[in-house]
C-alpha cells in the first residue's frame, strides 16, 4: 500500500513539474512493481502452519515465479502499447523497488 501512496504521490508531482506523459510514465512504473507483488502475496500467504509446510514453500516458488512472468510480460506490453517515456517509466519501476525495501526495513 505504501508503495502504491508514494508512486501515486511521486507521479502527481512529475505531472505536474513536467508533463503529463512523464507522470503517467512514471506511475505505470510504479504499477509495475506493485500489481505483481500483489499476486505474490495472494499466492505466497495462502497457507500457514506448521502441517502444511510443503504446500507453504510451494506456493511461495509458485508465487515468485508468477510474479517474475508477469513483472516481465506487463514490461512488453506496456513498452509495446503504451506511449511512455522509458527512462521515467523504469525510474518509477526502480523507486517503487526501493520503498518495498525500505519499508520492509523501518516496519
Amino acid at each position: 500500500m505504501w508503495q502504491f501512496l508514494i508512486g501515486l504521490l511521486i507521479s502527481v508531482f512529475i505531472g505536474f513539474t513536467w508533463d503529463n506523459l512523464a507522470g503517467k510514465s512514471f506511475f505505470i512504473g510504479v504499477l509495475l512493481d506493485v500489481i505483481p507483488s500483489v499476486v505474490f502475496t495472494l499466492y505466497a500467504f495462502r497457507f500457514t502452519g506448521a502441517r502444511k509446510l510443503q504446500m507453504v514453500a510451494a506456493s511461495f516458488y509458485r508465487g515468485e515465479t508468477v510474479k517474475i512472468m508477469l513483472t516481465g510480460a506487463m514490461f512488453i506490453a506496456v513498452i509495446k502499447t503504451v506511449p511512455v517515456i522509458f527512462p521515467v517509466l523504469f525510474i518509477g519501476f526502480l523507486i517503487a523497488k526501493l520503498s518495498q525495501f525500505l519499508q520492509s526495513i523501518i516496519f
